[in-house]
């Protein structure tokens, strides 16, 4: 049986149990419609070349509609500590884990709640966004934050994932809407099980109102075998800024997608992105920064390591449309081949409809400096620990960018874990 297939006989078995919220049953048809419609994407599409999506045919798409007791002790002795000041929210499998959560509701005019499904545009889309379709197909539950204007709050939202794929698939929903004046500090963590081959298609969608300001840190730290996609897309009003930074680690099999509107005049994204893989496994990001006003900025650096026989593709998409008259757009890339199997892709692709802008790009992809490692070993610096610091230096720019001390601190010791394969405590000495 297909992928199209299989998703088409599970969206039918389970149709009817879904709840009817945001997305009612003729609404989720609809959604698996438009993405049987088309496919799920392929190798064939430029896109998706560089993505894992074999996984897909050995999955089943239905979500848990109850949260299993087994499933909420697991999730929390995955939890990692909780960061001060924060207010955890943690959805088990795709479901609210209310014992493991703060009280839903409003503080400090940023509220917090549930709803039944997400849409937010997803139901119709097409192209990239298919995957934002599956979810408002199956997804059975979305959190939904919304912060008043002149509200300020610090939130972490924490994803866990401990179901086999090949039995049910988790669907993390995430809906963040700012009034104009708003201020969040939002944190978005994907974890789970090691041990077991979970699947989870995470649908995010975000507006940032005038001249609001959202600082949002992603960090993916899905499991060993995990196959792990996520879609994310954002509007940001006039004279705005969306600070997105993300940071990849997990999954056997990993895709990201995000699309950013910059819908008003002087809207700001800062975007970067850090991804340290190894073994087989594979990691794929596709960002289009869609520049629709005037005098929009973007600055997008992008950071890539990868180890064994991994495989590390990053595609950044900047569009200048016609009235988006001086705009500015800048896009870094640079990736490390750290073995002899390892295949890395940079594509940065700028197409601009207006003449009155500033636009740069650059790419680079390189082996460790042998010169650089030369001189840490002629210091007496054991030659697993020299590259580790080699690596490390190549990211310690964009996870510095981390605002929240306790966050990076975590951040720093899973990459230096990442380097070395000791236990954090021997990691820890590298930071």
């Amino acid at each position: 049986m297909s992928a199209i297939e299989q998703l088409t006989a599970d969206h039918a078995a389970v149709l009817d149990a879904l709840p009817a919220g945001a997305m009612p049953h003729a609404a989720r048809r609809a959604a698996l419609a438009t993405l049987t419609a088309q496919g799920l994407p392929g190798g064939r599409e430029e896109n998706w070349r560089y993505a894992n999506l074999r996984p897909l045919e050995q999955l089943r798409f239905t979500p848990r509609l109850t949260l299993e007791a087994a499933a909420l002790v697991r999730a929390a002795e995955l939890l990692p500590a909780p960061l001060p000041g924060f207010d955890r929210y943690v959805i088990v499998d795709g479901l609210f884990a209310v014992a493991l959560s703060a009280a839903s509701g409003e503080v400090n005019d940023v509220e917090v709640a549930l709803q039944a499904g997400i849409d937010a545009g997803y139901a119709s889309a097409g192209g990239d966004a298919r995957f934002g379709a599956l979810a408002s197909a199956f997804a059975p539950q979305a959190i939904r934050v919304t912060a008043r204007t002149g509200a300020a709050r610090d939130i972490e939202v924490v994803f866990v994932a401990t179901a086999a794929g090949s039995e049910t698939a988790s669907y993390p929903a995430l809906l963040v809407q700012l009034a104009p004046n708003a201020r969040l500090r939002l944190v978005e963590r994907h974890i789970g099980a090691h041990d077991v081959a979970t699947f989870a298609n995470a649908a995010l969608a975000i507006e940032v109102g005038a001249a609001a300001r959202l600082r949002h840190v992603r960090v993916q730290q899905a499991g060993a075998l995990a196959t792990h996609i996520e879609t994310l897309r954002a509007e940001v009003a006039d004279s705005a800024e969306y600070v997105l930074d993300t940071i990849a680690l997990g999954a056997l099999a990993a895709r990201s997608t995000l699309h950013v509107r910059l819908a008003g005049r002087g809207a700001r994204i800062a975007y970067g992105r850090s991804v340290a893989i190894d073994g087989t496994q594979v990691n794929d990001a596709a960002v289009v920064i869609e520049h629709a006003a005037p005098a929009t900025v973007t600055a997008q650096d992008y950071r890539g390591i990868a180890a064994g026989r991994s495989r590390v593709a990053f595609n950044g998409h900047v569009i200048m449309r016609a009235n988006a008259a001086g705009s500015a757009s800048s896009q870094s890339l640079r990736s490390l081949l750290a073995g002899p199997g390892t295949v890395v892709d940079e594509r940065p692709h700028i197409e601009i409809y207006t003449d009155d802008v500033k636009a740069s790009h650059g790419a680079t992809a390189g082996k460790i400096d042998e010169q650089m490692l030369f001189y840490l070993l002629s210091r007496g610096i054991e030659r697993r620990t020299a590259k580790s610091l080699l690596k490390w230096a190549f990211l310690t720019e964009l996870v510095a960018r981390i605002p929240i001390a306790d966050l990076r601190a975590q951040v720093e010791r899973a990459f230096a874990q990442r380097f070395t394969g000791e236990d954090a405590a021997v990691a820890q000495e590298l930071v």
